[in-house]
């Protein structure tokens, strides 16, 4: 074989090797977007499932409460701090759903995409600091509801106590892995940037 046949053979073996390497890219990212964008459609039917049992929950799961012989200021206030709470969790939640809804991998640019991202991040953070107060003041606004409802004694308090440090943590510890899910989302498209490239 001459120098000339095997430059011909060499340059064609590096051009199957490009286009080889270009379709293994094509490949990995679309499986990358894959799953990144039914990650992204997962979180997003949550927040929507968020937004509509947020202000049904409590009306539905109190209304044992909303008796005539219960109401008076406390059960009142109690009625205003819990909605006041519930709104606010619902207007993030709502947020976060239209945030999530406007992510297309496939159409969007990587950096739109990391733009949204932070935009939840910053969701997560606020979410996340605000567990420390928002879910001690609704258990307070729920507990003034049913104030006149409720026997005081020894083994009732316990309970209440119970209830109330087990779910205050759950809500804390829930808080961080929505914000490290929201982390980890943004790690991933920064590494689908490698690939569109």
């Amino acid at each position: 074989m001459e120098y000339k046949e095997l430059e011909i053979l060499w340059k064609q073996y590096d051009e199957k090797l490009d286009s080889l390497e270009k379709i293994n890219k094509k490949l990995l990212k679309e499986t990358l977007l894959q799953r990144r964008q039914k990650k992204l459609k997962w979180l997003e039917y949550r927040s929507l499932y968020g937004v509509i049992i947020t202000p049904i929950v409590l009306p539905v799961a109190l209304h044992p409460l909303f008796k005539v012989e219960n109401i008076d200021w406390i059960f009142i206030l109690g009625c205003m701090i819990s909605f006041i709470v519930v709104l606010y969790l619902f207007i993030m939640i709502l947020k976060r759903y239209f945030i999530l809804k406007k992510i297309d991998l496939y159409a969007d640019s990587v950096i739109k995409s990391l733009n949204e991202i932070i935009k939840l991040k910053e969701i997560a953070n606020t979410l996340q600091k605000s567990v420390y107060i928002t879910y001690p003041v609704l258990f307070a606004g729920i507990m003034m509801m049913g104030w006149n409802s409720f026997v005081f004694s020894i083994k009732t308090i316990i309970l209440l106590s119970i209830f109330l440090v087990f779910t205050y943590l759950l809500n804390i510890w829930a808080q961080r892995k929505e914000k490290e899910k929201f982390e980890k989302l943004e790690k991933d498209i920064v590494e689908l940037k490698e690939y569109t490239e």
